[in-house]
């Protein structure tokens, strides 16, 4: 059984997955593909911001004014529109600094396949594939070290400074870096189920607000609005 795992693990070491094994684990999602959150869209934005309560009201007030010809009262709808503005530009602004949100770095990936080492994208890296993980890169899926010693940063996901050492058997977090080495790792997490990408897709979950004084205020302003 030593010997079979032995030859199991040289086996992955000098060919890696095949073509064939590659199309395979595509077809069965085991892919890490594109994960990025969509936010709103500038048009929800605006639409959102446009069609309120409170612009509502407002509307119906400012026609009533300057039905009766009061052109002068009607002043308070800058106040309206100026609300308006400030909203969308602060969603936009949130929305911007959210697509941005990353903690890969790094455009590509380079893995054992056929025997060869190949350059691909990160979105392209599927279950079980043989990394080759050299000083300077980035770990861009969870793996588990095969062959070789290396030293991990992993401040970015961690907070942790101190470098970390990593043997065969030893798991590779997402997100960190190698700062000394080179090692052959066998991934081991794909897509969402990857420790980088569970952080960043916790960081972009959009949630409407809960709070208690939100909901009260929007209560009052209903009644409010309805007398």
């Amino acid at each position: 059984q030593y010997m079979e795992m032995n030859q199991e693990l040289e086996q992955k070491l000098h060919t890696g997955l095949s073509s064939a094994e590659v199309e395979e684990k595509i077809r069965a999602g085991q892919v890490n593909g594109d994960l990025n959150v969509k936010t709103k869209s500038y048009k929800k934005i605006i639409f959102d911001n446009l069609f309120s309560l409170f612009n509502l009201v407002n509307v119906i007030l400012v026609i009533c004014v300057i039905l009766v010809g009061s052109w002068k009262n009607g002043l308070f709808f800058l106040v309206v529109i100026w609300n308006f503005l400030l909203g969308c530009a602060q969603e936009i602004r949130a929305k911007r600094t959210i697509d941005k949100l990353s903690l890969l770095s790094a455009p590509k990936a380079y893995v054992l396949r056929d025997g060869e080492v190949k350059e691909i994208q990160v979105s392209e890296i599927v279950l079980g594939d043989i990394t080759e993980l050299k000083s300077g890169r980035q770990i861009c899926a969870d793996a588990v070290v095969l062959e070789g010693e290396c030293q991990v940063n992993e401040s970015l996901i961690t907070g942790e400074n101190t470098p970390i050492l990593k043997k065969a058997g030893d798991h590779l977090l997402s997100g960190s870096y190698l700062i000394s080495g080179k090692v052959f790792a066998e991934v081991e997490h794909v897509g969402a189920d990857n420790y980088v990408n569970q952080i960043t897709l916790g960081a972009k979950y959009y949630k409407k607000p809960t709070s208690v004084i939100m909901k009260s205020v929007k209560t009052i302003v209903r009644v409010i609005a309805i007398a």
